[in-house]
């Protein structure tokens, strides 16, 4: 069940908001948001809850354990239930998300005929795993104590707002909350319009964007010239960024309506001068994560290592971060291609970018990202050459494809509209006028209409899935 079905808008949400709601004690609405979290992932993984359920058994149970040997000064089983915990969600992860590819990997590298059973990914695995990780290894970072109520863990992991795609939370950004908090009425109308904000990246430009980037992506690139090679990449640029930020929106508006507040995921990437810029910018609680539990002991382990230690802990991580999108080599070398950028700038680059003027800071930085975005988007890598040949015009500026052939012209103006926002523009409007009340009802107006527009779309043309849900 996606938020941008007609099911969650229409029947699942309502039902469980005015359950929620008339619940006035905070420990029977925790139970509540649990439950229906529960149900949540039951309508859309039924196969997969009992998943779930032992995931939370176990980082439970582990980080009792921990707590339990830190009391008595004996960090060395505290240690053992720390790498227990970690070992079976690290495990899960492999069994269901890279069994097969690395079946695929050994008969490639020994040439022989291993067989592999075909599992399908549970959804949200990749998200709900790294937040449990956190708990336990926090816990014996001693940052935050075990909990002795199994609600609260689950509560934690599954809540369903954040369950699918993120962000990917840390247990102290969310004690408080589940404690104490409740929403007041201003938190329940900021949370609506950062919801319907959400919706309408998603229905309105997103899933128009995939139209574009689907069509001329899906072609024969020898066919294509350089128009329909940059459009393409283009639409998929936006498509992804209104596509995830879309959905975090969604999550974050939740979030309040509940008495969250979840963090950020994105903060306008695409303005960046630099791609490290670019990664504090994307998917900032994924490189969060990573930084603190990848980067950090890399450094801290490595740290009488002096030649190119951060450059290669750069590397590493960056290999992991394109493992963990998926089980393929295009994400393995997407990652890999980031994370050897992030070592140029952080060895020599980025002092001299600063040297040279604002736009081709912003220049090198977005041809970069839309060069990753091919590696990333393109499965099959003999295709890579193609399409980067058809970009530099190699099958001339016009190719047997083209605009009308295609029935693409008339997305323009939404790549437009998509363009200006990704930068801060309609923020800063927004902020300049915020305390002026004729145009406080107009954005609300505005807000009611991008709802009924984007609910319109939504039955016309029916529901198209976010695309990190496969990660």
């Amino acid at each position: 069940m996606a938020f941008s079905s007609v099911t969650f808008l229409f029947l699942y949400l309502p039902i469980f908001l005015i359950v929620y709601f008339i619940i006035p004690f905070k420990w029977w609405r925790n139970f509540i948001l649990f439950a229906g979290s529960i149900l949540f992932y039951a309508w859309a993984e039924p196969r997969n809850v009992i998943l779930l359920l032992l995931v939370i058994a176990v980082n439970f149970s582990a980080a009792l354990g921990i707590q339990l040997f830190l009391g008595k000064n004996r960090r060395r089983w505290a240690k053992a239930f720390v790498v227990f915990a970690v070992f079976i969600n690290l495990g899960l992860l492999f069994y269901y998300k890279y069994a097969d590819f690395g079946v695929q990997v050994l008969n490639d590298i020994f040439s022989v005929q291993l067989s592999s059973q075909a599992r399908s990914l549970p959804i949200g695995i990749s998200f709900f795993i790294f937040s449990a990780i956190s708990y336990v290894v926090d816990v014996y970072q001693e940052s935050i104590k075990a909990q002795r109520n199994p609600l609260t863990v689950g509560l934690y992991i599954a809540m369903f707002p954040k369950l699918l795609q993120g962000p990917i939370t840390r247990f102290e950004q969310m004690e408080s909350d589940m404690r104490y908090g409740r929403p007041s009425l201003d938190d329940i109308a900021a949370g609506i319009r950062r919801f319907i904000i959400g919706l309408s990246k998603k229905i309105l430009l997103a899933d128009q964007l995939a139209m574009v980037s689907n069509k001329i992506m899906g072609l024969n690139f020898i066919a294509i010239g350089a128009d329909m090679a940059w459009y393409g990449l283009i639409a998929f640029t936006l498509q992804i960024y209104f596509d995830f930020s879309g959905y975090m929106d969604m999550a974050i508006g939740l979030g309040r309506i509940l008495g969250y507040r979840l963090p950020e995921n994105f903060n306008y990437p695409y303005i960046s001068r630099s791609i490290s810029e670019f990664w504090r910018r994307w998917h900032m609680t994924l490189t969060a994560w990573f930084r603190t539990y990848v980067f950090f002991p890399l450094e801290y382990a490595r740290k009488k290592q002096k030649f190119l230690r951060q450059q290669s802990n750069l590397l590493i991580v960056f290999l992991l971060t394109g493992l963990w999108h998926g089980a393929s080599w295009n994400f393995v070398i997407w990652g890999g291609y980031f994370g050897l950028i992030l070592a140029i700038e952080t060895s020599f680059l980025g002092k001299m970018l600063k040297k040279i003027p604002a736009w081709l800071q912003h220049g090198y930085t977005v041809i970069l990202i839309m060069i990753g975005w091919i590696i990333f988007r393109l499965e099959n890598i003999s295709l890579w050459k193609n399409y980067l040949r058809a970009l530099l015009g190699w099958n001339g500026f016009t190719g047997q494809e083209n605009a009308h052939s295609l029935n693409v012209l008339g997305y323009l103006p939404i790549v437009l509209i998509a363009i200006i926002g990704t930068t801060p523009l309609i923020r800063q409007v927004v902020q300049k006028y915020a305390t002026n009340q004729t145009m406080a009802w107009i954005g609300n107006i505005v807000i009611i209409l991008l709802f009924g527009l984007s609910v319109a779309f939504m039955i016309a043309n029916g529901y198209q899935s976010f695309l990190y849900f496969q990660f």
